[in-house]
């Protein structure tokens, strides 16, 4: 999967979306959008965020509870479904 991160990469340039600050959602389904994106485990998503155990456990523990939530086995495949951060209107 790592080779297909430039295609992530490069779907969230067309798309305008900043990979830093992106939301999603995990499903053991795909939405069909041009940023659903099947990754083969939990340890690949961490690794395509780019978050690392030693500086970044509460966002790992907020991700491993997305995933259990979403009723995923986390050492198989699933969807993560990319999406723009919601603006709160005024």
């Amino acid at each position: 999967m790592q080779n297909n991160f430039e295609s992530i990469k490069q779907a969230f340039k067309e798309a305008g979306i900043d990979s830093e600050k992106t939301e999603f959602s995990i499903t053991s389904y795909s939405l069909n959008s041009t940023l659903s994106f099947k990754f083969a485990n939990a340890d690949e998503l961490l690794l395509f965020l780019n978050v690392n155990a030693n500086k970044d456990s509460e966002r790992i523990n907020e991700i491993n509870a997305m995933i259990v939530d979403a009723g995923v086995n986390p050492v198989s495949f699933f969807y993560v479904n990319f999406f723009k951060p919601k603006v709160a209107e005024l």
